[in-house]
């Protein structure tokens, strides 16, 4: 663990005014409030508070939040100590480091359970049973899907690295019909977003994943198929346990083997 020394209750201006660009310029805009060298935030869109501090002009930086999912998922170093209520701190070198960090907390903040389902079940709230309201479900549930693995994978296919908004698919690791619950379905963990011909493979089961993230094709693709895929040029996804158990799902249930 970093050991942290938080030693201003009052910053200089141009620092307090630094410290509050990094969370204003990232959804973070209700506050600030201050104690004990920290500066504290909340958001409108976002669940959870943030706070900042800084040991100096020149760092190091500090981050200290209250989501627990969003601290599970930020690659990076705990610091001590923590923000008064808050579960989970980070200690950044610079100021550039700072921001990117609040950036990411915001957009794991939005993305992650239970805001895609809070918001599928509002959108919902006045829909029926009969098959016209059914299918409407479904339409409404899949955008918000899209939408939050979007923001959880930064607009971005994580294998092929294209960003072309036409070209990515929502892929559902278990797929829609067969979740038990809405929860399931609108899990970003139950998701990748992966290019359209990747997601094409994925969906028929003609490529899945191991624990790695590192693709599995199945004898059924075609040379051509892996080819064009360039599957041995793939990185690896960046999973958590979350998908690595969905994927282990994909793998018994949908994998061609």
């Amino acid at each position: 663990m970093i050991e942290t020394n938080l030693r201003l209750d009052n910053y200089p201006f141009a620092l307090a005014s630094e410290l509050r660009d990094a969370a204003n310029e990232h959804g973070f805009r209700i506050g600030p409030e201050q104690a004990s060298g920290w500066i504290f935030f909340r958001s409108a869109s976002a669940p959870g508070e943030i706070a900042v501090a800084a040991a100096g002009n020149d760092g190091p930086f500090f981050l200290s939040i209250t989501h627990s999912g969003v601290a599970r998922e930020l690659a990076m170093e705990p610091a001590q100590p923590c923000a008064k209520g808050h579960i989970a701190a980070f200690a950044l070198p610079t100021r550039d480091a700072l921001f990117e960090a609040v950036g990411e907390v915001y957009r794991k903040s939005i993305s992650l359970p239970t805001l895609p389902l809070e918001q599928f079940e509002r959108e919902t709230a006045t829909l029926g049973n009969t098959e016209i309201e059914r299918i409407e479900k479904v339409r409404i549930g899949q955008g918000i899907f899209r939408k939050a693995l979007l923001i959880y994978w930064k607009d971005t296919c994580p294998i092929t690295g294209i960003t072309d908004n036409a070209l990515l698919r929502a892929s559902h690791i278990i797929p829609w019909a067969r979740c038990q619950s809405d929860a399931e379905r609108l899990d970003v963990h139950n998701g990748l977003l992966l290019s359209s011909l990747w997601d094409a493979a994925f969906d028929d089961g003609l490529i899945t994943f191991d624990d790695e993230g590192l693709p599995i094709a199945s004898s059924e693709l075609t040379d051509a198929a892996i080819t064009a895929l360039q599957i041995g040029n793939a990185v690896p996804l960046p999973l958590t346990p979350e998908h690595r158990a969905r994927l282990a799902w994909h793998r018994t249930h949908l994998w061609r083997g």
